[in-house]
């Protein structure tokens, strides 16, 4: 059921050459990063809310059901949610068949990794010319 939870949360793109959540080692990524509790605390959500919701099983939902059960999980405990969407995210853009499909090489990318263009300030110069627009409060 996990694999099924991690494609519908990153199903990839095949225009792109990404692949899907479920093509990585994500048990090797929870041994590694002591994530099983985490992992399983939102299963248990997840399937609580698919019951509750459509009265189903999650891996008998449809695409939409599932996206949409996964998101109603965020209402029903946003801690559990937002951990293992972390835990998600941070397994599936650290790996390296990612990394290399999304040219981002495995380097930060401030203060000495990826090179970024220079702003143009001059942009907010009719900003600055206008002067205050709000008034002031010592005469209140």
């Amino acid at each position: 059921m996990l694999e099924l939870i991690l494609d519908t949360m990153l199903p990839g793109d095949a225009a792109l050459d990404m692949p899907p959540a479920s093509a990585l080692d994500f048990e090797a990524y929870q041994l590694r990063h002591h994530a099983f509790d985490q992992v399983e605390a939102f299963v248990t959500m997840l399937g609580g809310v698919a019951q509750e919701r459509f009265g189903q099983r999650f891996d008998q939902l449809d695409a939409t059901q599932r996206l949409a059960a996964i998101n109603a999980c965020k209402v029903v405990n946003v801690r559990v949610f937002s951990s293992f969407l972390t835990h998600v995210m941070r397994a599936y853009y650290t790996d390296r068949r990612v990394l290399k499909q999304a040219s981002a090489g495995a380097v930060p990318p401030f203060p000495a990794g990826n090179e970024l263009d220079t702003d143009d300030w001059t942009i907010l110069e009719p900003v600055y010319l206008r002067g205050t627009i709000w008034r002031s409060t010592d005469s209140l």
